[in-house]
């Protein structure tokens, strides 16, 4: 008997080896990437599911470290509303995102931002993908493509990507070299979080998720919020963290486990937050740097990476403990982690794009 969500398992806990991959493969293409920025004034991240979270973490690093202004924007609004989404006149590089290559709302972003005449650059883990195929240039992570439904591994080489393309176009060495420590320090966070993932999801107790974070963060936070919904089939929210105070936190109970992502620039807003929910009686998951005592005190799980990198740089190493906390608790729900309900590889639409 094949045990449910094998692949799903080995492509959380062996990540780190797709991030080599990834650093790789980004710094051979250094010479194209320096070119293709050359003049660029803003650039657009753009993808559906996963890939457009990992936009949502690329967007603020993309333009902390550039210095060139970045937004993440869903695909299907560059099809549907152009005119929101590309400036006429400001030279803009299209960074369209799918694991596959082949959604259908991304290929049609890249169409459209090709028929403004826009540069477009992919990321994506197949080389034979439409994507890879018409843009401009082309990141193909093939050691990050998965076998399970479920986005794991991808997810996080895609951030790290774009994180790598940041460094490059920013000429920024030192960023480069804190980058290609990631996979020695994920690879220690996966260990020691495995089995805290795997406590948290089999708490029964549990039966309502919420994620909130800031800046890059709030990316991942959609993220996890995703592999709830995907992978558990549970209530599942995600917010900036203060948002959460503006009507969400009317769900918080003995019942919700609340993941704060610690950043640094929110720090002590962050703290204020995490005592105001456990006043609340919510469950908490803490994802941070390092804790202070206080936070030791309050938080009901707590994970501390311990990485001595910056706040841009860690939010891949927040998202392995919530992989396993999906993982397992997707199993106790009877569910397959490689296989969610109602969900495919990815999506392909017909005629639904005005084709």
């Amino acid at each position: 008997m094949i045990k449910r969500g094998k692949n799903a398992l080995f492509e959380i806990v062996n990540q780190t080896k797709a991030w080599e991959g990834t650093i790789r493969l980004v710094a051979e293409k250094a010479g194209s990437l320096k070119s293709l920025s050359e003049g660029i004034e803003e650039v657009v991240f753009t993808g559906c599911g996963s890939a457009l979270n990992v936009a949502w973490v690329l967007a603020p690093t993309f333009q902390y470290y550039t210095g060139i202004k970045a937004r993440a924007v869903p695909s299907a609004d560059c099809v549907f509303f152009p005119d929101t989404i590309f400036t006429t006149g400001s030279p803009t590089l299209v960074v369209p995102i799918s694991r596959s290559g082949d959604t259908t709302e991304t290929v049609e972003a890249c169409k459209s931002a090709h028929a403004r005449g826009m540069k477009t650059l992919s990321i994506t883990c197949n080389l034979e993908s439409q994507l890879a195929r018409m843009s401009t240039e082309s990141l193909v992570l093939e050691p990050a493509s998965e076998k399970a439904v479920v986005t794991t591994q991808s997810v996080t080489s895609m951030v790290l990507c774009g994180q790598m393309i940041a460094a490059i176009v920013s000429k920024n060495g030192e960023l480069i070299d804190q980058l290609k420590s990631l996979p020695a320090i994920g690879q220690t966070i996966i260990e020691k979080s495995h089995a805290l993932g795997r406590e948290i999801g089999e708490n029964e107790s549990i039966v309502k998720f919420a994620f909130v974070g800031n800046g890059p963060y709030l990316g991942v936070a959609k993220e996890c919020q995703l592999k709830i919904k995907e992978m558990v089939v549970l209530p599942s929210d995600s917010y900036p963290v203060l948002d959460f105070r503006h009507g969400p936190k009317s769900n918080v109970d003995e019942q919700m486990l609340v993941t704060v992502l610690m950043s640094d620039s929110a720090r002590e807003a962050e703290i204020a937050f995490i005592k105001d929910m456990k006043a609340l009686n919510g469950v908490l998951l803490v994802l941070c740097e390092k804790a202070n005592s206080e936070v030791v005190g309050i938080a009901d799980y707590l994970v501390e990476v311990h990485s001595g990198l910056p706040e841009f740089v860690r939010p891949i190493l927040y998202l392995p403990v919530v992989q396993f906390l999906s993982y397992y608790r997707s199993l106790l729900q009877g569910q397959d982690p490689d296989n969610p309900r109602n969900l495919t590889y990815y999506v392909a639409l017909e005629g639904a794009m005005g084709n």
